[in-house]
């Protein structure tokens, strides 16, 4: 079972990325493919929700390339997720209800709304920054 696709989880790595490389200005696209493993033809389809986000700019010319356009304190990883996946919330029922004929008497309802929010707030306390840098993994919630 999967909640995050490999759309998120590639562009999370592009964004610590380009947030350990912050001070040299813009990064080529096929360096930073290079390093996180990741196909560049891959990378490249993530970068245009990403701009159109301004979560990141591009450069053009010899030395261009990407970085980010905010502190990576301030990108947080539930931005990032809902930008590439396009959707928020875990079940269509939680988002909205009333396509479910049995969401005003389901007992399951409360279970993944629970969930949902978890995993919201979660996402929503990690930044781009917080996640560069190394640490042990926190399963607190």
């Amino acid at each position: 079972m999967s909640f995050i696709s490999t759309r998120s989880r590639y562009g999370l790595r592009f964004l610590i990325e380009l947030s350990k490389r912050r001070n040299e200005g813009p990064v080529d696209l096929g360096s930073i493919a290079e390093d996180q493993a990741i196909p560049e033809t891959y990378l490249a389809k993530l970068v245009v929700p990403l701009r159109n986000a301004g979560i990141i700019r591009s450069a053009r010319g010899a030395k261009g390339g990407y970085e980010l356009s905010r502190s990576p304190d301030d990108i947080t990883v539930l931005e990032v997720v809902e930008v590439l996946e396009g959707r928020s919330s875990l079940l269509e029922c939680t988002e909205r209800p009333e396509l479910c004929a049995r969401s005003a008497d389901c007992p399951t309802l409360p279970i993944w709304t629970g969930l949902e929010k978890a995993v919201h707030d979660y996402l929503k306390g990690v930044s781009v920054s917080d996640a560069a840098a190394p640490r042990a993994p926190d399963y607190a919630i």
